[in-house]
């Protein structure tokens, strides 16, 4: 069994769309800020930022906005 970083896999899913799977991501992650200001740093927040809208978790919506100043 091979083991992929949070990182990859929220990469993967931000880029094909799965909501569910970014938002079950980042929710379990133990370092959500840092997964959320990794991404962003490296892949740009527009695509994240799409996908927010479609999140079921509140709270999750609320942090990622402060985090983003939105």
């Amino acid at each position: 069994m091979t083991f992929i970083p949070a990182s990859t896999q929220l990469l993967q899913a931000v880029k094909t769309n799965n909501v569910s799977k970014v938002e079950e991501l980042i929710l379990d992650s133990d370092t959500k800020r840092e997964l959320i200001v990794n991404h962003i740093n490296e892949h740009g927040k527009e695509s994240l930022l799409n996908l927010i809208p479609q999140f079921r978790s509140k709270g999750l919506i609320l942090s990622i906005s402060s985090l983003l100043d939105i």
